[in-house]
């Protein structure tokens, strides 16, 4: 199994286990990614996602030894199966949350980056370096990454091919937060736990109406005029106004 997945008080982490090969993403470490991310969305007890990688990076992007594809058709296949990972991960209903150590690299910075939290330890990096290789950014990298922190600087990144440091990912925005790395870990866990208190049905609506990046006025009207009405009748919203006035902590359920 290149995939390890655990799910410890609503919170799913699933863990990218090829350490010798620094998490390199091969065909089957994609396709046991896409089933993990498939039943961890489908299952209403995990609230959080966490996403991380084994032996001190987090992922190495894809492949190289398995590059090119035998022919045009196999590369589209590949593409597709990307595009489909992306689309799981960026569509998962609950909070994400990337934890990386030592190298994001190609691929691996584009899962990081389509997560909505990213965690980095202070000696970790992003690797950008598809300029350099020969080949165009993919695993939907070039909508995350400008969606970050702008199209100017998004652009100058992929071009020049750069290893952004921890500090400089965190300055510009490509990561929310820095940690030692002994700290890292829990400091994530934290958020994850946290993240994992809040109201499903609110989660899952914010989530869904900033799926593609900054509604219009009218979208994010028409997003609230489909999904608020449900909202008003749930038992959470019951749970949020007792919790609120008997100044207690809520316990959503989801419902």
């Amino acid at each position: 199994m290149f995939i390890e997945s655990t799910l410890d008080n609503s919170v799913l982490t699933i863990v990218f286990n090829d350490a010798a090969r620094r998490n390199a993403m091969g065909d089957r470490m994609r396709g046991e990614f896409v089933t993990a991310l498939e039943n961890g969305n489908a299952d209403s007890s995990v609230r959080t996602l966490l996403v991380r990688g084994a032996g001190g990076n987090f992922c190495s992007g894809g492949d190289l030894t398995a590059m090119p594809p035998e022919n045009l058709s196999a590369a589209r296949d590949r593409l597709a199966q990307v595009a489909g990972l992306v689309r799981q991960l960026c569509g998962f209903t609950k909070p994400t949350i990337a934890v990386v150590e030592g190298a994001a690299a190609g691929l691996g910075a584009s899962l990081a980056l389509a997560c909505d939290y990213v965690y980095m330890a202070e000696d970790a990096r992003l690797m950008l370096p598809f300029s350099r290789l020969g080949l165009l950014p993919d695993g939907g990298i070039l909508h995350s990454l400008g969606a970050r922190i702008g199209v100017t600087k998004a652009r100058q990144l992929l071009l020049e091919g750069r290893t952004v440091g921890a500090e400089e990912c965190l300055r510009l925005g490509l990561a929310d937060f820095c940690y030692r790395p002994d700290q890292l870990a829990e400091e994530a866990a934290a958020r994850a736990g946290n993240l994992a208190a809040a109201a499903p049905l609110s989660v899952a609506g914010v989530k869904r109406a900033l799926a593609e990046g900054l509604p219009s006025l009218e979208d994010a009207l028409a997003s609230e005029h489909s999904d608020q009405p449900a909202c008003y009748f749930s038992s959470d919203f019951a749970e949020g106004k007792r919790a609120i006035a008997q100044r207690g902590l809520p316990v959503f359920t989801g419902f």
